[in-house]
């Protein structure tokens, strides 16, 4: 899965990278916000990372995006 879209102000991408998926923000001016490997099973602790950085709608929508794969 290589996918990258816009959720609220953000760009995100996810990236597979063979055994494992990477997910990198940038914000509307282009400049990277987060990028960070996405565990198997990612726990609470990474989605509020997300959240921390972007907002609420991005994680809801990565986590869409992951189930759909």
């Amino acid at each position: 899965m290589n996918t990258m879209f816009r959720s609220d102000p953000f760009f995100v991408r996810i990236r597979d990278r063979g055994d494992r998926m990477e997910l990198t923000v940038w914000n509307q001016l282009g400049t990277k916000i987060m990028s960070e490997f996405i565990a198997s099973d990612p726990g609470g602790n990474f989605w509020n990372l997300v959240e921390t950085h972007t907002s609420e709608t991005v994680v809801t929508d990565v986590k869409e995006r992951i189930a759909a794969r």
